[in-house]
């Protein structure tokens, strides 16, 4: 080989080394994303576009795309839809903010940004907030990019009825033979369950919980987040009394069980994301080790998915209600992943005519003609995934006071549920059994 060859060569070989390394730094410099955080952010948006109205929501000037057919992909556009969306509370959003110090000059700047704060969430550094004027709202989210890592409205959660048709959804299997009691027999619970749930506090994140005799030294404590006077709906004291209740005619799974009432529905059954994920903060933080929540929203919100994140990091497990909509869709937070989510059949084993349908249910339990404890010393008799769930709480109780991580109680709950043939969106992995 020539010398003139060799040194052509080690000119090449200089010259690309040389722009590997530019390539480098640069590459090292650029803004670029995490992987998992560029997916992240990918997802939060896209969760702004499911199912949400366009509307006419006014956007400031600065914000707005100015070439046809980019508004689609605007932010803030996708913000304004959201905010509009049919199952948000008007003129409310939530804000979550990277860190203390900027939740902190949030709140120092938000009353003269025309902003007004209701709430705040120091755990999941979240500000609930009410806007006249939605540029003010705008302006916020494009003047503190760096601060907020997400935005979105504020969701109304309530406790379901059923549905006005019963037969509406065909596709379930219609399921309508009352049980006239706790369903106790066909979960495989023995008469005498003294003793269980000893040492467990499940909290009720319902309509509040009332004085009953079936609930007599059974309530650890109450926690009112609602606080606006109004009497409280009968829902929560049932869906407590099927957890612990110690009387023969309401009966609970675990009658030794404490239950924390947590209200976070009002008279009307009412409830919204907000109150919702600071009712799961609370429970976490005061010891419940399993939260019952008999209620939700038709979406899900990355508030409330970091509340579910917060409890099961802590230790606590969470039991909801599929939905009464006969829905081919789970209610929220039932749809969030890790969450026990129940639906309901009746005393045939049938899927009850009401109860959604969806990817993601964890199994069915009784709740078709469910006899439990209500407002004003009453007994009463009703239908719902609520009473399903509750009674799925009170199994999860018993399981914890056995000594079973409440990480593991979904694990428990799925592999020891009794096939049914039905399909999987229909009735998850069966029917609720104890082991």
């Amino acid at each position: 080989m020539s010398r003139r060859l060799l040194i052509t060569f080690a000119t090449l070989a200089f010259t690309a080394m040389t722009a590997a390394v530019v390539w480098l730094v640069v590459a090292m410099n650029a803004p670029e994303l995490p992987t998992d955080l560029q997916a992240e952010k990918a997802s939060a948006a896209r969760k702004t576009n499911v199912n949400l109205s366009t509307g006419t929501l006014q956007l400031p000037a600065t914000m707005a795309k100015s070439e046809a057919g980019d508004a689609a992909a605007d932010p803030a556009a996708e913000l304004a839809a959201a905010l509009q969306s049919p199952h948000a509370l008007p003129g409310e959003a939530l804000l979550s903010f990277k860190d203390k110090a900027a939740l902190d000059a949030f709140r120092a700047r938000a009353a003269a940004g025309g902003l007004e704060i209701i709430s705040v969430d120091p755990v999941l550094l979240t500000a609930r907030v009410r806007y006249k004027d939605p540029a003010a709202l705008m302006a916020e989210v494009r003047d503190h990019p760096d601060e907020i890592t997400h935005v979105g409205p504020n969701l109304v959660a309530r406790i379901p009825g059923l549905p006005a048709q019963p037969q509406k959804d065909t596709a379930n299997a219609g399921g309508a033979a009352q049980f006239r009691s706790q369903g106790l027999d066909l979960i495989g619970a023995p008469a005498n369950r003294a003793g269980w749930g000893k040492g467990v506090t499940v909290a009720v994140l319902d309509s509040g919980v009332t004085d009953h005799p079936a609930l007599a030294g059974v309530v650890s404590g109450h926690v009112d987040l609602v606080g606006d006077g109004s009497a409280m709906h009968g829902h929560g004291t049932a869906m407590a009394s099927l957890v612990a209740g110690q009387d023969a005619t309401a009966a609970g799974v675990a009658p030794d069980t404490k239950i924390l009432d947590i209200r976070v529905a009002d008279s009307q059954g009412q409830s919204n994301t907000a109150i919702l994920s600071e009712g799961i903060i609370r429970a976490v933080q005061a010891g419940a080790k399993v939260i019952n929540i008999s209620l939700g929203s038709a979406q899900s919100s990355p508030v409330l998915e970091e509340a579910v994140r917060y409890a099961q990091a802590s230790g606590a497990v969470i039991i909801a209600a599929a939905g009464n909509e006969q829905h081919s869709q789970l209610s929220y937070p039932a749809g969030i992943p890790g969450v026990v989510s129940v639906g309901a059949i009746d005393a045939t084993g049938a899927q009850a005519w009401f109860s959604n349908s969806g990817t993601g249910l964890s199994v069915v339990a009784p709740g078709v003609g469910i006899v439990s404890a209500y407002s004003d010393g009453k007994i009463v008799i009703g239908s719902g995934t609520s009473q399903a769930a509750a009674i799925t709480s009170g199994v999860a109780a018993y399981l914890v006071a056995r000594g079973y991580p409440a990480s593991n109680i979904p694990t428990v709950i799925t592999r020891n549920a009794r096939p049914t043939g039905a399909p999987v969106t229909a009735v998850g992995s069966g029917i609720l059994r104890i082991p």
